[in-house]
């Protein structure tokens, strides 16, 4: 017995999905693929890619047997954080063009993130045993 309704779906990505969110605004989701390409889509259009990026070069999910990687969106839905193979994270501006932010550093892969529900915080976890609690402010 299966549990719930699809309300929809569509294919969205030439490789396997990793990581799956939903939006801030709850109108669209985030996919990241093990290719390592992230897209934004519209849940009112479905299929329609709104915004998309390549963080292949810092999460080459394909090379990797046991972690898994993830993404987390903050509260206004403008800043993008992705787990990482180095020791830094990306952090990429939702349809925006700035790029090359990344997380303060860990002595190994950072394996999970998350943002704060209402500031400007996230949290990074790693495979060196640490989690950081850091403020863009």
């Amino acid at each position: 017995m299966s549990a719930g309704l699809q309300i929809t779906g569509w294919p969205a990505h030439d490789s396997a999905i990793s990581s799956v969110l939903f939006g801030s605004d709850e109108t669209s989701i985030f996919t990241l693929g093990v290719d390592g390409k992230i897209f934004e889509w519209s849940l009112q259009n479905q299929g329609k890619v709104l915004w998309s990026s390549d963080c292949s070069r810092f999460c080459n999910l394909r090379s990797l047997s046991h972690y898994k990687h993830e993404m987390a969106l903050d509260a206004y839905g403008r800043r993008l954080l992705v787990t990482s193979n180095s020791l830094r994270a990306p952090i990429y501006q939702v349809r925006g063009h700035a790029y090359g932010m990344r997380t303060l550093p860990h002595s190994a892969s950072i394996t999970t993130v998350d943002w704060h529900p209402t500031s400007p915080i996230f949290l990074t976890g790693s495979a060196d045993h640490s989690v950081r609690v850091t403020s863009m402010a």
